[in-house]
């Protein structure tokens, strides 16, 4: 990842979200955590197989307890 971003979700039961709702804003949704940029690479570098180079940015998050159908992620 390039830059540091927040992750958050919002419970729902059906897919109704639009533009407007749920409001794009911390309350109703969530914080599970902060992604930080850790390793950055170059974009002109690649590997032998024509992947970019450099590393890769994992961080596993967990959400919940879950008590709805499904969720949103922003």
């Amino acid at each position: 990842c390039k830059e540091t971003f927040n992750v958050f979700y919002h419970e729902a039961d059906a897919d109704t979200a639009t533009a407007l709702t749920p409001p794009w804003m911390e309350n109703p949704y969530v914080k599970v955590d902060t992604v930080a940029a850790e390793h950055l690479s170059r974009p002109a570098a690649t590997s032998a197989g024509g992947r970019p180079a450099g590393r890769v940015n994992r961080k596993t998050l967990r959400l919940g307890p879950l008590s709805r159908a499904g969720f949103y992620l922003a």
